[in-house]
């Protein structure tokens, strides 16, 4: 019972579908197999992780690893550690996330995405229970619960010979398929709700908004390619332009993504502000009408100037967090959406603290 709630918090939607995600949940947690989360981009599978780990009742720790977002010639050192000048700049040794997750779960996001060359050895690592570090020739025995997640047809890969079939046998043998949201709309004005409180936990500064009847209902018509991640995005962006109103159709359709009777086509996901000021086009000026001029008033405050530094910053950490998710954490891939170069990317993310933050992928937080 105690185990339900904690899914149901965890989990939000009373859809038929969530609630059956929940139940696999349940029913796989208490057995040591490996399991296979698949679903979209942006479903939330980590979360099918976070539930099997704390069902489980294992004591250590859950370790998240972004198979796609690390280079593969990092990847290796990260998952199975190193010895002290096991390669060049390796000035002392370190634990890999295998040994990390001793005694708790190692969840690897978009496994798709590993190298066949560390295919083989994650396979060794599942046989034997036992990791050995780069550098090393001993062998470190191992207790952890493998939870692996997917976007892709990873059973067609390994017909193809992309991804070795061996592993997959190893990895999925319990497989718990996470529905879109375009699967589960009826789920959308609850997940807004528990969305909202963690807009409220994460970005202090912004106090989120709140729908009319009939805007939910407009909402649940669009498909959401980029599922809860873009939802949450777009509840975002709605915050930051309209702070705490209750928002309904006339002010929310221009947010959409190109949004035509119930029919969409996805623009860049990877801004906030994408259609903000009634899909501008590039030519034209930011400030270029006096109706863009009016809107632009809603941001000063009648007893309290604008801090246009601040406000700018604000921006410029809300691009960086949405380009970030929009590519899974992958900062080349990020820095390219936004048209700057990857060490230039990373040096803001130090100077904004992100990678401390929930937001990014989990294995980005390692930056």
């Amino acid at each position: 019972m105690a185990g339900s709630k904690f899914l149901e918090n965890l989990i939000a939607g009373s859809s038929e579908k969530i609630q059956d995600v929940r139940k696999h949940i349940e029913l796989a947690a208490p057995f040591p197999v490996s399991v296979m989360a698949v679903g979209p981009t942006g479903s939330g599978k980590e979360l099918i992780a976070k539930g099997i780990h704390k069902l489980s009742g294992r004591s250590g720790k859950f370790i998240a690893v972004n198979s796609a977002a690390i280079p593969a010639e990092l990847l290796e050192a990260e998952l199975f550690g190193y010895e002290k000048g096991a390669f060049t700049g390796a000035d002392k040794g370190r634990k890999g996330k295998v040994e990390d997750a001793g005694s708790g779960t190692l969840f690897l996001d978009e496994i798709g995405d590993m190298p066949l060359s560390l295919q083989a050895k994650l396979l060794r690592v599942l046989e034997t229970k036992t990791v050995q570090k780069i550098g090393s020739e001993k062998s470190i025995p191992v207790d952890f619960r493998l939870v692996c997640a997917t976007h892709t047809d990873i059973g067609e890969m390994a017909r193809r010979g992309e991804f070795r079939a061996d592993l997959l046998y190893r990895i999925a043998v319990y497989t718990i398929a996470n529905p879109p949201l375009a699967e589960r709309v009826e789920d959308i004005e609850e997940l807004i709700t528990v969305l909202s409180m963690r807009l409220k936990k994460t970005e202090k500064k912004i106090l989120p908004v709140s729908f009319e009847p009939d805007a939910i209902a407009f909402l649940q018509q669009y498909d959401w390619p980029g599922n809860i991640r873009e939802l949450a995005n777009f509840l975002q962006k709605c915050s930051v332009l309209y702070s705490g109103e209750r928002l309904g159709i006339q002010k929310i359709e221009s947010l959409m993504p190109n949004f035509h009777d119930g029919v969409s086509t996805v623009k860049d996901q990877a801004t906030f502000w994408d259609g903000a000021l009634q899909d501008q086009s590039p030519s034209t000026p930011f400030l270029d009408t006096k109706q863009t001029l009016l809107e632009q008033s809603r941001f000063f405050a009648a007893d309290q100037p604008l801090n246009l530094h601040e406000f700018l910053a604000d921006v410029e950490e809300n691009l960086i967090v949405a380009a970030l998710n929009e590519t899974e954490g992958n900062v080349e891939k990020a820095a390219g959406k936004l048209g700057i170069e990857p060490d230039i990317l990373m040096q803001k993310i130090k100077q904004f603290s992100l990678a401390e933050k929930k937001l990014l992928a989990p294995s980005d937080r390692l930056l």
